[in-house]
């Protein structure tokens, strides 16, 4: 029997072009090039974090919970929080202001018979209407500009039940100096390409369009990398929104050397209670 979470990522990666390029308005056209660069294994996603938030939610899951993503690329956060949960099975909610991955996770979750809806909404609109059990973020707080965090951090934790969790994780550390982000950008390209030629995605990879989409994302994606939070903010977040940290974890991701810089991604997850 196939396992209901298995994820499909060539199919992923041209569904996801096909719906990115038809819904998605993101910066960077995020989500039309999303499941190509996740194939490529060029972009983190939570494949080296799912050890470890396996350990730190085992004394947070039970029965009939219900469970909100904010915010997903595709289908890898959901099919990483199944997982953990499995063999319960939780009823989600993905939330996200682009349509194109919602498009993507209904599809999936209609033929894996998920019990999942989404919303397309924005997390900074959220008011407490409705609650869940326990909510999940994973490096979106990284898409947030640094001055909307802490209203994010207040929306979710009023759309938490009393004693629900708070799933956090985010890109954290020094960020790199803003002098170097050409060489940032130009390295990011260099390296996608070269790792897409091995792809199913290699063609539509080598065409103009995807070349001159490639350099947006990497620009926004620098961007993103001028402003990373630290782990001790987002517990302060967290704290500053009524919410108590129970758990913090940091993990160093992957050193690379990009444009002569010893650059290394770290990763921290923090969980979060509403009393």
């Amino acid at each position: 029997m196939q396992d209901m979470w298995h994820e499909d990522l060539v199919w992923q990666a041209r569904r996801g072009l096909e719906l990115g390029s038809a819904l998605c308005a993101c910066d960077g056209s995020y989500h039309m090039l999303w499941g190509s660069l996740r194939i490529a294994g060029v972009n983190n996603t939570m494949k080296g974090e799912t050890s470890a938030l396996a350990e730190l939610m085992s004394p947070f899951l039970r029965d009939n919970m219900r469970v909100m993503i904010g915010g997903s690329a595709d289908t890898g956060v959901l099919c990483n929080i199944g997982r953990i949960y499995a063999p319960r099975m939780p009823a989600f909610t993905v939330i996200d202001k682009c349509k194109a991955p919602l498009a993507l996770i209904d599809e999936f979750a209609s033929a894996r018979h998920v019990a999942c809806q989404t919303q397309h909404g924005n997390l900074l609109d959220l008011d407490g209407t409705e609650q869940w059990d326990q909510i999940v973020l994973h490096y979106t707080a990284d898409f947030m500009d640094a001055h909307l965090r802490n209203r994010l951090f207040r929306n979710l934790a009023r759309s938490l039940l009393p004693r629900g969790t708070l799933i956090c994780a985010t890109m954290t550390g020094a960020s790199p100096p803003a002098d170097q982000r050409p060489e940032m950008e130009a390295a990011y390209v260099a390296r996608a390409t070269a790792l897409l030629k091995d792809t199913p995605m290699a063609a539509y990879a080598r065409t103009p369009e995807f070349e001159h989409k490639l350099r947006g994302y990497a620009a926004c994606r620098t961007v993103r990398r001028l402003s990373l939070p630290t782990a001790e903010l987002i517990c302060d977040l967290a704290r500053d929104a009524g919410l108590r940290v129970l758990q913090k974890h940091e993990t160093a991701r992957a050193r690379r050397i990009l444009a002569g810089m010893d650059v290394v991604d770290t990763s921290s997850i923090i969980i979060a209670s509403r009393s």
